[in-house]
């Protein structure tokens, strides 16, 4: 009973056209991206316990901006800050999408 419902509404929201999907009445809404500070980055490195080689190995930036960051000297934007704050939101997706593998010595 709760799936007819479902797709009664969803038909209403997202009509179809030909049997496909239709986005012409369909908005997505990009979530803004949060500053960081240098105590926010080194939170959330800690927090996922990686070094600073490693955290910037993920990030795609050289360690030495990492420690740029986390003393305040630079702050992160760009992709790097997109990234930081899906880690911060979602830290397992680095485990899910393969980026990161956990092994053992």
């Amino acid at each position: 009973m709760v799936s007819i419902f479902k797709e009664a509404v969803r038909d209403a929201l997202y009509p179809r056209k030909n049997g496909v999907l239709s986005t012409r009445n369909k908005a997505l809404l990009v979530t803004p991206v949060v500053e960081m500070g240098a105590e926010d980055v080194r939170k959330l490195r800690k927090s996922l316990k990686l070094s600073s080689a490693y955290f910037a190995q993920i990030l795609g930036v050289s360690a030495k901006t990492v420690e740029a960051w986390e003393s305040g000297k630079n702050t992160p934007s760009g992709p790097a800050l997109r990234l930081m704050n899906m880690m911060r939101k979602s830290p397992d997706f680095l485990i899910d999408l393969g980026i990161i593998e956990e092994t053992f010595i």
